[in-house]
């Protein structure tokens, strides 16, 4: 073989192999990676009745668009979910570890004073509920008892775009929510039929206003558009949560983020 030949096959495996490098890498680097940050707390030299806090979120890895728009919501969620805010009162500015801080310190103030108060116990878990090419559904499972008559159970879905890590709005999830509310409504009252969940009052299940509305809180899985309707969210209040399943077959093709 001529050197000529074996040189230009030479630079020709050089290229060959740069190209092939930089397609892993640069599937390393645009893969987003996650990990779970576990956050767990008591009360100090406590034996029995406890103040318990237990926080499970991800954070994700790098330094991407996607890794601080989808981090900072984070932090958001969980630190207000600490200082029990909702969306009128919610703070932006403040930290996981600052609102934990201020969570320890209020409830060992009231404790000081009231030392028959039942401890207070807060539970967060999140996790990656669904994922397409265009974006995720995140979901936040919590337990709050803060002193109240009853402690308060909840699910938070959270959607990103894939591509900033900003959040996606209910009223940007589907591109026709009136046929999507249409659907909804079909699969509420067939598991309204169903329900053995107790209504307060006489009146059974309603909605203010407009009649029949999407909850605030929506979630996607695999096979369904799930619904989680808070008690004060239906008009005649029940004694629990409200969560409906919509096949995801039939308003996916509603969806504003499917798959070309």
């Amino acid at each position: 073989m001529k050197k000529s030949s074996v040189k230009k096959l030479g630079i020709l495996c050089a290229v060959l192999f740069l190209l092939i490098s930089g397609y892993f890498l640069y599937r390393y680097f645009s893969k987003l990676r996650f990990e779970e940050v576990t956050i767990e707390r008591s009360t100090d030299d406590c034996e029995d009745d406890c103040l318990s806090v237990s926080l499970n979120y991800l954070h994700c890895k790098g330094n991407s668009e996607f890794a601080r728009n989808f981090n900072k919501e984070i932090e958001i969620q969980v630190a207000n979910f600490l200082l029990s805010n909702d969306d009128d009162t919610l703070q932006v500015d403040i930290s996981i570890e600052k609102a934990l801080e201020n969570f320890m310190s209020d409830y060992n103030n009231i404790h000081e004073h009231f030392p028959e108060i039942p401890a207070y116990e807060l539970i967060l878990s999140d996790s990656i509920m669904w994922q397409n090419s265009k974006m995720l559904t995140l979901v936040s499972n919590r337990y709050s008892f803060t002193g109240g008559a009853n402690a308060v159970q909840s699910k938070v879905f959270t959607h990103f775009a894939l591509d900033n890590g900003e959040v996606i709005t209910n009223e940007n999830l589907f591109t026709d929510e009136a046929k999507v509310t249409a659907i909804a409504e079909k699969y509420f009252k067939q598991t309204q039929e169903a329900s053995v969940i107790e209504v307060l009052d006489d009146k059974g299940f309603g909605f203010d206003g407009n009649g029949f509305h999407l909850p605030k809180s929506m979630g996607i899985s695999a096979d369904y558009l799930i619904l989680f309707y808070e008690p004060f969210e239906i008009a005649s209040y029940m004694d629990a949560a409200f969560e409906v399943k919509v096949p995801m077959k039939e308003v996916m093709p509603y969806l504003t983020f499917k798959e070309d």
